[in-house]
């Protein structure tokens, strides 16, 4: 029986990837990445916090990444949940001129 390797099951899956409104967070296996891609432009405060963890913007990927690693993974883990209570990457509703 012919068996694949440990390396070549591991290529074979798919990369991580979570989904929440207004932003994708996933692994890029294919160039060593994990990235947070926002449907629309972050806040300054989010863009503060991605830095604080190494994450950097990359204008070729469209997307805040660092390199994969075990401490990375953890640390996406943590800043997504961190964005998720915080929620300012959502559009504000505009503000009425009548107000």
């Amino acid at each position: 029986m012919d068996q694949d390797s440990p390396r070549q099951q591991q290529q074979q899956v798919e990369p991580a990837s979570i989904r929440i409104p207004g932003l994708t967070v996933r692994e890029n296996t294919g160039i060593n990445r994990i990235q947070f891609l926002f449907d629309e432009e972050p806040s300054e405060e989010i863009c503060r916090l991605l830095k604080s963890h190494a994450f950097r913007w990359s204008r070729y990927e469209d997307a805040w990444q660092r390199q994969i690693s075990s401490t990375s993974r953890k640390i996406a883990v943590k800043v997504l949940l961190e964005i998720k209570t915080r929620a300012p990457y959502r559009k504000k509703p505009a503000r009425s001129l009548l107000n």
